[in-house]
């Protein structure tokens, strides 16, 4: 399971999945058969699973509510004994080594689907490969062959690639899904209409409610098939032959093998098929097809961040915006939750999300800039030839991209993986002068911060009479010096303009992860009460707060005119153009503070507010109207931009007589 809430010829438009499979090595994974009877109504479940199993002891689990009916093998019984609550051994004899066939029934425990991660409902169902709701066995990969059917009403998805069209009667719904090499098994049933168009051989499928698939499963259908076109270009072969958008009552977007689950209140978001369906689908390659060693670190959200989310905004010429809002977060991740990259291992909140997701994904594109993007996407589809069904670790991918480019990169990744914090860059005595005809720009260019340099390529915009010019300046050392030609009046030089470069910003703005990633951040609230809707923006329950310090992580929250009387007695800074009475509900950040304010007209206000900022951490002041939807949203501009110098052009030297 991959949490999350993107040159060789193109293959030709046939069963690119098909031809994947039939390309994998004849030397398999052993084969799992799985028949499994799904009862959301009753709770309950049925199954059988056959899997070869070697003479000796062997141990799984299964769920204690879950009950061993049978284990057999060559005709002759065998038993496990329970070593444990949840935990067997099974002894095969050197006589019965074989196919071990096993039959378990019983009723899953009750559970909230909102709040458990293990449930099967009428309103849906979740088995993940976790809990024990099949006999785990200790294998670390294995081909699965799984049959599972579902009453009338109620269909379901399991890992893998549907290998047949589904059949459906009055007994109910049956389908087989297949894959050729997993470490484990995950199933999710609903109450689902289904729909499924052929994209490249591939079957893209949706299965949602009636009322979403009524108003959202064509829209689904469309943006899934234009990535998978997308991506098959850039990343290799689509891993699987079918790709499925399932709804789920978890408030949830994960991504397993062939299918991704959706939480059924996150599918009508606007921006869904537009940002989060595209990452889901990516970690078909990363993070399903090509699993995670986690145990070296997760480079698969990255990688997925790069050529999904990332690619996407490019596309929509957002590029030079993201980059500059992953590098926000970084500036205002506190000291004590910077860690090296190689030290990721999952999680999409907070600390987590930027150091695995952003700076990982600024490491990718600082790859691609240096490799170039067609051995960069040469190294991708390499790390999908060479991996696709097993696991790779940070070693493989950088090996990947270095045979990819025919360069050893081991030097340019080691110190982004394994390093904390960022370089900060200075740019010293920057002049121009004009000397027989032409313009000369010089100056040095440092990595200012106490650590060891980093390898950076920096590029500079020089900004002359008649355009822009561009250079790049290789900066692997402390500080290095540079001179350039121009034919043109220069008239600034900026470093790193569109934030290219994993940096430090040297002057961020504050934003609302200022107050939300620190944990010392404290609450002043003008009425009692409040205290949920703080830990709603923040993550956490604040402590109480009684004055305002510039200098200290604070949350100010109470209603419209509370608020501005707070103000008024305190002598805070104040907001532009008024903002503290626009609209209905309204958040911004103290300018020149770390205080964060949050103010509304009502209580449904404040709760409205509330929920839309845990996605809003990257702004500087959101405005909602009265209908909960955001009419001003941004990002206070910096004071002073230190890697920008204007040029006072020296006059040309004397001529010497």
């Amino acid at each position: 399971m991959v949490k999350d809430l993107h040159p060789m010829t193109r293959l030709p438009q046939i069963a690119l999945g098909a031809l994947l499979l039939l390309a994998l090595p004849a030397v398999a994974d052993p084969l799992w058969k799985m028949s499994l009877d799904l009862d959301p109504a009753t709770g309950t479940l049925d199954g059988e699973l056959r899997l070869p199993l070697a003479a000796g002891a062997h141990s799984f689990t299964l769920l204690e509510d879950l009950e061993l009916r049978e284990i057999e093998a060559a005709g002759r019984p065998l038993e496990a004994v329970s070593v444990e609550p949840g935990r067997y051994r099974l002894d095969v004899p050197a006589t019965a080594a074989g196919e071990i066939r096993l039959r378990w029934s019983g009723k899953l425990p009750a559970a909230d689907p909102q709040r458990s991660r293990l449930f099967l409902t009428p309103e849906g169902g979740f088995l993940p490969e976790g809990p024990g709701w099949y006999p785990r066995f200790e294998q670390e990969a294995f081909a699965l062959r799984l049959e599972g059917r579902t009453p009338p009403g109620q269909r379901f998805v399991a890992t893998g690639s549907l290998s047949a069209s589904p059949r459906e009667d009055d007994r109910g719904y049956t389908a087989v899904y297949e894959h050729p090499g997993t470490d484990g098994i995950t199933v999710a049933t609903g109450p689902w209409e289904e729909r499924e168009r052929l994209v490249d051989g591939i079957r893209v499928r949706t299965l949602f409610p009636t009322r979403l698939d009524r108003a959202h499963a064509e829209n689904y259908l469309d943006h899934s098939a234009d990535y998978l076109r997308l991506f098959v270009d850039r990343a290799g072969p689509y891993p699987y032959q079918s790709f499925t958008v399932a709804a789920s009552p978890m408030p949830v977007g994960f991504a397993f093998p062939g299918f991704t689950l959706l939480g059924e209140r996150v599918i009508p978001l606007p921006f869904i098929p537009r940002t989060s369906l595209a990452h889901e689908l990516m970690h078909s390659w990363w993070g399903t097809g090509v699993r995670i060693d986690y145990e070296s670190g997760n480079w698969s959200e990255g990688l997925t961040t790069y050529m999904a989310d990332y690619y996407l905004d490019a596309q929509r010429g957002d590029a030079a915006d993201t980059r500059h809002r992953w590098l926000l977060d970084l500036a205002w991740l506190p000291e004590e939750l910077d860690r090296p990259l190689v030290s990721f291992e999952g999680g999409n909140q907070g600390a987590n999300r930027i150091v695995g997701y952003n700076r990982g994904a600024m490491l990718f594109h600082m790859l691609e800039e240096r490799i170039g993007s067609e051995a960069f996407e040469s190294g991708t589809r390499l790390l999908n030839e060479r991996h696709v069904f097993s696991v790779a670790s940070w070693d493989d991918v950088v090996r990947a991209f270095s045979d990819a480019s025919g360069d050893d990169l081991n030097a340019f990744f080691e110190p982004w993986l394994e390093r904390p914090r960022l370089p900060e860059l200075a740019l010293h005595a920057v002049a121009a002068s004009e000397e027989q005809g032409r313009w000369l720009v010089s100056g040095s260019l440092e990595q200012a911060q106490d650590e060891a340099p980093w390898p950076l390529r920096v590029p500079l915009a020089i900004e002359t009479e008649s355009g822009m010019q561009h250079r790049i300046v290789t900066l692997d050392d402390r500080r290095t010096d540079f001179r350039f030609a121009l034919s043109e009046r220069p008239v600034a030089l900026t470093a790193d303009p569109h934030h290219e470069v994993l940096r430090r910003l040297p002057d961020p703005p504050p934003i609302l992860r200022t107050v939300s990633l620190d944990p010392d951040t404290r609450l002043i609230a003008t009425q009692d009460g409040l205290e949920p809707f703080a830990r709603a923006v923040l993550g956490f329950t604040p402590e109480p707060a009684e004055d305002f310090d510039p200098d200290v992580p604070l949350l100010v929250m109470g209603s419209t005119s509370d608020v501005i009387r707070w103000l008024e007695r305190t002598g805070t800074p104040r907001p532009p153009e008024d903002l503290e009475r626009r609209g209905h509900a309204r958040m911004w950040m103290l300018p020149g503070t770390r205080t964060a304010v949050i103010s509304t007209d009502d209580a449904a206000g404040l709760n409205s507010i509330a929920r839309a900022l845990r996605h809003h951490g990257h702004r500087s002041y959101l405005v909602q109207d009265a209908d909960g939807r955001t009419v001003d949203v941004g990002v206070w501009e910096s004071n002073t931009d230190p890697l920008r110098v204007e040029l006072v052009s020296a006059p040309a030297p004397a001529s010497k007589r």
